[in-house]
């Protein structure tokens, strides 16, 4: 999701009438099945074994039937918990790692290191990541050309699943748990609307959780609007507290530093060894 949805603010319309008129979001990506099942196939084959086999076409066909024939604007995240029954595996201890507002970064370390596991880095969100589905009620073909955008319906298809993906991810979650947020954010690195903020924290468990590490990371071209102990991020430190977890945090943890040093040579941050 190369635009964070959790910087969206949530917008309620009208019921869906059938036209495209409404509607300004991405149609259905071309060839979704296709792409669908194939990154199914590659996963469960190449990238995470560990997952177990899996119908990807019968996965296909149940998430198909979320959304097909049915108004984009009325799907519930409970109308995807079938798919996610079926597609889910197990989540390593320690593995599991959080966003808001740093999803790219997050996916590059991820992709690197191989030690933790995002959202986007299980076989929903694998399968996902990156695409636009809806329906419509006049017809049983998927709308190509256009769906609701992100905040233009409480309910769209892609809301919802990433809503309901998200509550299953966080409930999995186990051992040491890393977060990773945007100290140079233009609004407030932790937000209580974000799907970190209003999802996945709450479906978090201190029986399941060791501990939460923080990683509040600035933009190498950017300022450094929030740190460890200031503004939203206190505010977050105080809610874990209260929930009862153990946590400590890390102003722009060294080894996601360097990553963003790749685009960035040259920045002073990105110095190893200090100049005389």
């Amino acid at each position: 999701m190369e635009v964070d949805p959790m910087s969206v603010d949530d917008v309620t319309k009208g019921e869906y009438d059938g036209s495209n008129i409404a509607w300004t979001g991405r149609g259905t990506t071309a060839n979704l099945e296709e792409i669908v099942i194939g990154r199914c196939n590659d996963y469960i084959g190449l990238k995470n074994p560990a997952a177990g086999k899996k119908n990807c076409t019968l996965l296909w066909q149940t998430l198909k039937s979320v959304f097909a024939s049915k108004d984009p604007c009325k799907i519930t995240q409970d109308d995807y918990k079938p798919f996610l029954t079926m597609a889910e595996h197990d989540i390593p201890s320690g593995k599991s790692i959080f966003w808001s507002q740093t999803g790219e970064l997050t996916r590059q370390y991820a992709d690197i290191v191989k030690n933790v596991m995002p959202l986007e880095s299980t076989l929903t969100g694998y399968m996902m990541n990156g695409l636009n589905w809806c329906g419509q009620r006049s017809s049983s073909e998927l709308n190509y050309e256009v769906c609701p955008a992100w905040n233009e319906c409480e309910e769209n298809a892609a809301k919802s699943f990433w809503r309901s993906a998200s509550v299953v991810y966080a409930k999995k979650a186990s051992g040491e748990v890393k977060v990773v947020l945007n100290g140079s954010s233009q609004t407030r690195a932790f937000r209580t609307e974000s799907i970190f903020g209003s999802i996945e924290l709450g479906n978090l468990d201190t029986n399941r959780i060791s501990s939460i590490q923080l990683w509040i990371m600035d933009n190498l071209s950017g300022s450094d609007k929030e740190s460890c102990g200031v503004g939203s991020i206190a505010q977050l430190e105080i809610a874990l507290k209260h929930k009862g977890f153990k946590f400590s945090c890390i102003d722009n943890y060294r080894p996601v530093q360097l990553i963003q040093c790749i685009w960035m040579p040259e920045h002073k941050s990105c110095n190893i060894c200090p100049k005389n």
